[in-house]
């Protein structure tokens, strides 16, 4: 059964780098102020983890797709024409293979801030170069939600102890709150969220050793008295 939820989020980011303005000056005349604009591209992956409590952590990252073009010098006019700049930089992205649904969208930052920045360019003499980049993420996440994990699998216990005429039974209050905590040396997996727990984390232990975050083994306790992995049983009211 599908536990992660996918979403897309597109980032862009646009900076002026540091440089040094003797550095860019241009060795043609040039009766306007220049652009050299590098625009950087990529496709990344984030695994995402949902806690039970809320609390969001990115578990891991990979970009699967990269790739940098740095263009001709632009003149700074370029942007100042909704058209020009929009015709421009549309091929551009196209080039880089970008997917036109989203070529407005980074269009009008990219423009956005060539204009926020007027002010300085007035003050830079005609022939000038000035560098601009902007780094273009479309981020896929996949987000697991730990407190659907728990509550799917403690559904499929539900549905095993029902066929065994035994309901869900919660184990008691006392026996969940003696439980020990202990820091591992080596890293496995909570197998109620399944996420992994490396090399010192400290984990909540079953009595029958097993071991889980604090959160996910309290939670599931008080829906279920037994282990999830083996169905060693915890004490309950009715014991």
């Amino acid at each position: 059964m599908e536990t992660t939820h996918r979403c897309k989020h597109l980032v862009t980011k646009l900076w002026i780098p540091d440089y040094d303005p003797d550095g860019y000056s241009a060795s043609t005349s040039s009766s306007s102020v220049r652009v050299d604009l590098t625009i950087l591209w990529q496709l990344e992956h984030q695994w995402m983890n949902l806690a039970s409590d809320g609390a969001a952590s990115i578990i891991s990252r990979c970009v699967v797709h990269s790739l940098a073009l740095r263009l001709p010098l632009l003149d700074y006019q370029v942007f100042m024409s909704d058209h020009t700049s929009h015709q421009m930089l549309s091929g551009v992205l196209s080039s880089m293979g970008v997917d036109p649904n989203l070529h407005d969208r980074i269009i009008v930052k990219i423009v956005a801030f060539a204009r926020s920045i007027q002010n300085l360019v007035s003050h830079m003499d005609a022939g000038m170069v000035f560098p601009l980049q902007a780094r273009i993420r479309l981020v896929t996440m996949h987000v697991r939600n730990e407190r659907v994990l728990i509550d799917l699998a403690t559904r499929e216990s539900m549905i095993e102890n029902e066929g065994r005429g035994n309901g869900m039974i919660p184990a008691t209050e006392i026996s969940i709150k003696t439980l020990k905590t202990e820091t591992i040396l080596e890293g496995e997996s909570c197998m109620i969220c399944l996420e992994e727990l490396g090399g010192g984390s400290e984990v909540t232990v079953m009595p029958c050793s097993h071991v889980f975050h604090g959160s996910c083994i309290i939670r599931w306790l008080k829906q279920s008295h037994v282990c999830p992995i083996c169905r060693f049983e915890m004490p309950t009211c009715s014991q």
